[in-house]
């Protein structure tokens, strides 16, 4: 990976909300199949980070750049392309859509970007597989629980195949033996497949699985290491 170009770059982002500085000039670099996780107390820019980094959130200072992109010049329409081409996103407690198949949810991105429904529905059950619940595929999310509507979120966030993958807390909503599994095909999908995956967490079983580890405090960068 050292002699890769970045595939996420953040370079001395802020970001406020009102009066309460969320971000105060953070710079971060991804490479293709680096796995980074962002640790540190509630409250202290995490969840805001990756927002920006996903282009939710337009930080009020600072570039972000996703293979080459600038996304903050990017237009709202484009952007929620580039989150369904480019970037997976796994937000905590799944946010899907609350009356749709697992299946459906899972191809939502692709069929969103024009893709033949029966490809799409071929894509999305190889993820619903990897995950462990493909014979959930016809449920819809009320029925199941949050542990099973998380594992449908991480396929959601694979399926398209994204550069860069951002994950809040994926785990939060597993026991230990399913979070390890939904973990492994998580870091599966950067390190084999060359997804840059940024995860917000305060599990250090999580967090110890990362090359790196940086460590937010009061929306700053209060020290980064490898591991």
């Amino acid at each position: 990976m050292s002699g890769s170009q970045a595939v996420l770059e953040l370079d001395r982002v802020e970001y406020s909300y009102r009066r309460n500085t969320a971000l105060r000039g953070v710079s971060l670099q991804l490479k293709p199949g680096e796995v980074v996780a962002v640790t540190g107390a509630s409250g202290c820019g995490k969840s805001t980070l990756l927002h920006c980094a996903a282009g939710i959130l337009t930080p009020d200072a600072g570039t972000i750049q996703v293979d080459g992109q600038d996304v903050a010049a990017l237009r709202e329409e484009e952007r929620a392309r580039l989150r369904r081409t480019k970037v997976g996103i796994v937000l905590q407690f799944g946010q899907l859509v609350p009356d749709l198949p697992l299946i459906d949810n899972v191809a939502l991105p692709l069929l969103l970007d024009g893709h033949e429904r029966g490809e799409a529905h071929l894509s999305a059950m190889n993820w619903l597989e990897q995950v462990g619940i493909a014979d959930d595929a016809d449920a819809v999310p009320t029925e199941l629980s949050g542990g099973q509507t998380q594992r449908a979120a991480v396929a959601r966030a694979l399926v398209t195949g994204p550069s860069v993958v951002l994950a809040d807390e994926p785990t939060g909503s597993l026991d230990s033996q399913g979070g390890q599994e939904l973990l492994d095909v998580l870091l599966q999908a950067a390190r084999y497949r060359g997804a840059a995956l940024l995860m917000v967490t305060h599990d250090n079983l999580v967090a110890s699985s990362a090359d790196r580890e940086i460590r937010l405090r009061d929306g700053l960068i209060q020290h980064e290491v490898s591991l």
